[in-house]
């Protein structure tokens, strides 16, 4: 089998990794029970509170919903940013080829660490302590047929 893509992540695409490795640890609950009780103190306190203490308030139940986001879609943008145009990937029973205008890089197998599905994302962490991110887009319906396919390659490694 042999896969080939044009390598195209989006600043999106790495918000929802984001989100969904936060809020899938303990990092996650603890941001949910601190808005949890931003919005309990804000119900307790607001009719007392002074304009300086609402403001706390309000900056305190923003933070995670909000603030949290939006810091994790600038980094993305500047991870983005730093990514060359142009890149093809090609997977094959050799490895992961990444082909660019001035170099092409062969991962084998055996330096595939996980292989894993975040919604329609399909990511590829490997040795080399990089990952790839291949969203709806860029997979072309071939999603599962890879991950299948990348799943084998990792099991038979072992």
């Amino acid at each position: 089998m042999e896969f080939s893509f044009q390598y195209k992540v989006r600043p999106g695409n790495l918000l929802i990794l984001g989100l969904a490795n936060t809020y899938r640890s303990m990092a996650g609950l603890v941001n949910l029970i601190f808005t949890i009780s931003m919005i309990l103190l804000a119900v307790r306190f607001w009719a007392d509170g002074s304009r300086d203490v609402r403001i706390l308030i309000v900056a305190g139940i923003l933070l995670f919903p909000l603030v949290q986001p939006l810091f994790i879609y600038m980094r993305s943008r500047k991870i983005v940013a730093s990514i060359p145009d142009g890149l093809e990937m090609k997977i094959d029973g050799s490895g992961i080829r990444v082909i660019s205008e001035k170099s092409s890089t062969l991962i084998p197998f055996s330096d595939l660490i996980s292989v894993k599905r975040v919604g329609e994302i399909l990511i590829l962490y490997t040795g080399t302590k990089q990952s790839f991110v291949l969203n709806k887009q860029t997979l072309g319906g071939q999603g599962q047929e890879l991950y299948d396919f990348l799943s084998a390659q990792k099991d038979a490694k072992k």
